[in-house]
């Protein structure tokens, strides 16, 4: 009889979240996070990163929208 391979454990991996350019994510901003590319601007604005997730994007303008205005 032919013998099986050992199956290797493998660890599991973990999903990768997508991520896109900040200017893709603007150029959508309507479609993904129902604002206006300019709110997204203002959300983003000090975020030194070049690349974000939906999720982190999301985030951010959620926090930006909930900010007291002095």
């Amino acid at each position: 009889m032919a013998e099986k391979p050992e199956k290797q454990n493998q660890p599991a991996r973990e999903p990768v979240t997508p991520r896109y350019p900040v200017e893709e994510l603007a150029a959508n901003a309507e479609a993904l996070f129902s604002v206006r590319p300019e709110v997204l601007a203002g959300a983003l604005h000090g975020v030194t990163s070049k690349e974000l997730s939906v999720d982190e994007a999301k985030l951010l303008v959620k926090q930006f929208l909930g900010k007291k205005v002095n």
